[in-house]
């Protein structure tokens, strides 16, 4: 163990305790402190672990100075932290003790206390009358390019000392290295962001080059045979068959724009593109106007929607995400439900959330394909009891949309019985 250790940062009670018996000059803080302290923390340094690099500037300063300590410190906002402690085991002190919380208050100079027995900030500090009796001490600020004192490159001896002029710029060189350093560390920090966000645009335009060439192809084709029928041979005077195919046109169109939608929105949502804005919503009045904008396809089917969501329920929600992820259930309900059946809307509260329950009387869905909803990387395309075809999309938006809530969504289904699918949302701002 080296002979010069700090004493462990205490707790609160005992740090009241000493404070009463002691008559020391604590550092002011500075005027931009708050400032200051997010500043500190953008660095993401604080409590990381050792590192070589920072570990030889503390030993250069210490060899070029001719001192047993040398630290580098940083002040956060009940401590100071050491991010490299060359001459000692230490790690951190209380930021009352600190001298480095005093040197920070002036950037433009280095503050040097050649006894510090003789200092009336610091001649009854416990630092200096007790292990490990900081006598010298000599610490520059690490003052950022944007003006904010982070900490301090110091050294530091249980002795009375002096530094020459040589040294005193030796250590304000190494002080602005340790900047640079530090300076770095953000651009590594934005770099590896910039890769995780290249990484999610590769991963959507994968998706969307996915979703085009396999969903979009289909039904396109579809739509341009259809119109080559009618335009070279077919018998226009036959109105019932004539009918029949713009139906499957108009059917074809449909579908194809709502995935178009779907990829679009998803697409804007993943890059992060759309602006959430809660508000409080009335659900049961959110909910019948999304099942009113499938009365022609309910009606067409043969299927009834019920909306038993209570009058009164409130949510917390941003408006158009929520219809968006309505719209896109019920659509996957009335799609997978065959007629005659139904499909049921309720939910229900506790004292943070709500949960809405969408109940189709479907297909249901497998139990290898259930593991599936949801995922990126899955592609998952099905058919409804009409042949109408889903890629899947619209899951994934409605997962990203209840997310950006704090909520949850899933799956329950069983094959030939039907599925529900349930989503929380907040009900207080």
């Amino acid at each position: 163990m080296n002979r010069y250790t700090f004493q462990a940062t205490k707790s609160n009670e005992q740090n009241n305790n000493f404070s009463k018996y002691i008559k020391m000059i604590k550092p002011q803080i500075p005027e931009n402190e708050s400032e200051r302290l997010e500043n500190l923390k953008s660095y993401a340094i604080l409590d990381t672990l050792p590192e070589k690099e920072y570990d030889e500037i503390t030993y250069l300063a210490s060899q070029i100075c001719g001192m047993p300590i040398s630290l580098i410190s940083l002040i956060d906002e009940t401590r100071q932290w050491f991010k490299s402690h060359h001459g000692t085991e230490a790690t951190e002190t209380p930021r009352e003790l600190a001298f480095c919380a005093h040197a920070i208050n002036d950037q433009d100079k280095i503050l040097i206390v050649p006894d510090s027995r003789m200092d009336e900030r610091f001649h009854d500090n416990p630092l200096v009358t007790d292990n490990p009796f900081v006598i010298f001490y000599a610490g520059v600020p690490l003052v950022t390019p944007n003006g904010y004192s982070l900490g301090t490159l110091c050294v530091i001896d249980n002795v009375p000392r002096k530094l020459d002029e040589s040294q005193i710029l030796s250590l304000k060189a190494l002080a602005n290295q340790l900047v640079k350093l530090l300076e770095l560390r953000i651009s590594v920090i934005e770099l590896n962001k910039s890769v995780e966000e290249l990484k999610e645009l590769n991963a959507v335009k994968d998706k969307l080059f996915s979703i085009i060439g396999h969903d979009l192809r289909g039904p396109i084709g579809g739509f341009k045979s259809l119109i080559e029928l009618l335009i070279s041979d077919y018998d226009l005077s036959d109105t019932k068959s004539l009918i029949e195919i713009l139906q499957m046109i108009q059917k074809t169109a449909n579908s194809t724009y709502d995935l178009l939608e779907n990829l679009l929105t998803w697409a804007r949502s993943q890059r992060n593109e759309i602006v959430y804005a809660p508000e409080e919503i009335k659900l049961q009045k959110i909910v019948s106007l999304t099942v009113d904008l499938f009365t022609e396809l309910t009606q067409n089917k043969g299927i009834s929607v019920i909306n038993n969501v209570q009058e009164n329920t409130i949510v917390f929600a941003d408006k158009n995400m929520l219809m968006t992820v309505l719209r896109n259930l019920i659509s996957n309900a009335i799609k997978f439900t065959s007629s005659g059946k139904q499909i049921l809307i309720t939910s229900d509260q506790n004292n943070t959330e709500q949960m809405i329950t969408i109940k189709d009387q479907g297909t249901g869905i497998s139990p290898e394909n259930l593991l599936k909803l949801f995922r990126n990387n899955e592609h998952l395309t099905t058919y409804g009891t009409d042949g109408e075809k889903g890629s899947g999309l619209g899951l994934l938006l409605c997962k990203d949309f209840i997310e950006k809530h704090n909520g949850k969504i899933w799956a329950e289904s069983e094959l030939d019985k039907g599925s529900t699918f349930k989503f929380t949302l907040p009900i207080k701002r």
